[in-house]
């Protein structure tokens, strides 16, 4: 399904998705550093190592950005090596 969807866009369009989606990407690694950083700060203060396990819960939406930004990287080189 994605697939599909990829192949209707332009490919002005497919860069700039590419680029909000690493720009995603990067926002949420920032923000689970921060978590992780203040986790373990938290933890040695406080003794509670739930605030540390919690940047966990955003590895899925790491993933999932980071196999959509493959797969738009692979729709971009299909139509660059695709004779026109």
């Amino acid at each position: 399904m994605q697939e599909k969807d990829l192949s209707k866009l332009t490919t002005d369009q497919l860069k700039t998705k590419e680029k909000k989606l690493k720009s995603y990407s990067i926002l949420i690694l920032v923000a689970m550093g921060i978590m992780l950083i203040s986790g373990i700060f938290l933890n040695i203060k406080m003794g509670s190592p739930i605030f540390t396990i919690l940047p966990i819960a955003f590895l899925p939406i790491i993933i999932t950005l980071s196999k959509q930004i493959k797969s738009i990287k692979e729709e971009l080189s299909k139509r660059e090596n695709s004779p026109n």
